[in-house]
């Protein structure tokens, strides 16, 4: 969120800068499916229910917002302008903003749900830390 924020601040266009954003989101698409694929994979062995149900959400945010990230591409590779050049009734430019608020949201709520599980695990190897000797965490 913030790097697009930046590259729109300095981009010459809004065309140019939402290609640069297209580009990073692409990458971030990798990352955001990947990321919460391997730790899950990693915690069934574990079998954490809530860190699982939290990475599994994580899995199914990203792959809806790949959905979203591809709607809002069809929208402007078939739009004969550009989107920001359009009326802001226009259909096209309001569909377009809403799936760009969706975008935005899902990004969002994939960052809190980052948290929690960076924060599931932090709680958890504290605890075994602090585990008398001779037991085992759960």
């Amino acid at each position: 969120m913030l790097s697009a924020s930046a590259v729109f601040r300095v981009s010459p266009d809004p065309t140019v800068a939402a290609d640069a954003v297209g580009a990073m989101l692409t990458r971030w698409h990798y990352i955001a499916l990947t990321a919460p694929l391997l730790l899950f994979a990693l915690e069934l062995r574990r079998v954490r229910r809530m860190l699982l149900i939290v990475l599994f959400t994580s899995v199914l945010l990203a792959a809806a917002q790949v959905f979203v990230d591809l709607q809002i591409r069809g929208i402007r590779a078939s739009s004969v302008t550009p989107v920001s050049s359009l009326d802001r009734d226009h259909p096209v430019r309001r569909r377009f903003g809403a799936l760009h608020g969706a975008s935005m949201a899902l990004l969002l709520i994939q960052a809190i749900s980052a948290m929690i599980a960076v924060a599931s695990r932090d709680r958890k190897t504290e605890e075994v830390a602090h585990e008398p000797p001779g037991t085992t965490a759960g």
